[in-house]
């Protein structure tokens, strides 16, 4: 059995990170490979800005010799007041990627066991994520709930039943 080693990623690391989120997006949604493919500088600059910030934890997980098997991020992601919590951040969990000969080795799992001893440490009650089908099992295995959060894609619906907007009211065109 290899023997994995998760550190927190550096100012160095940022290309790695990025990379990893290009490829868990491609894994995820093959068929969005030209628009992964087209936010790329932007997702560096993004993943620079926020560790810059402070905002964005990057942990990469090594195997002997340093090379690069997975990683994920933690992203301190600012919330509205809410009754049961007034804590304006919260640690949203993302970009969870391992490399494909790495994978049901328990790359993820480690990287998982990383973020929540952060948040213990940082005294938050919770951490939130969106599992892709792959991953929803590692997630359940460490207790993670689903939770009521909904969607709504613009771009895909039917323009017979797009809202029309005019100033700050919306309506239904039929």
């Amino acid at each position: 059995m290899r023997s994995f080693k998760l550190s927190y990623a550096g100012k160095g690391d940022v290309d790695l990170l990025a990379e990893h989120r290009k490829r868990m997006w491609l894994d995820i949604h093959p068929e969005y490979e030209k628009e992964v493919r087209a936010t790329e500088k932007g997702t560096r600059r993004w993943i620079r800005d926020q560790m810059s910030k402070g905002t964005l934890v990057g942990m990469v997980v090594r195997i002997a010799g340093g090379e690069v098997v997975g990683s994920g991020c933690i992203w301190l992601r600012e919330e509205q007041p809410r009754p049961t919590n007034m804590r304006l951040v919260v640690p949203y969990l993302m970009s969870m990627y391992t490399v494909k000969r790495f994978r049901r080795q328990g790359v993820a799992s480690l990287i998982v066991k990383g973020a929540l001893k952060w948040c213990r440490e940082k005294n938050y009650d919770r951490i939130v994520l969106h599992a892709s089908k792959e991953g929803r099992s590692v997630y359940e295995g460490f207790g993670f709930e689903p939770s009521n959060e909904m969607r709504f894609r613009f771009q895909q619906r039917l323009s017979s039943s797009q809202p029309e907007t005019s100033g700050n009211h919306t309506r239904s065109v039929s």
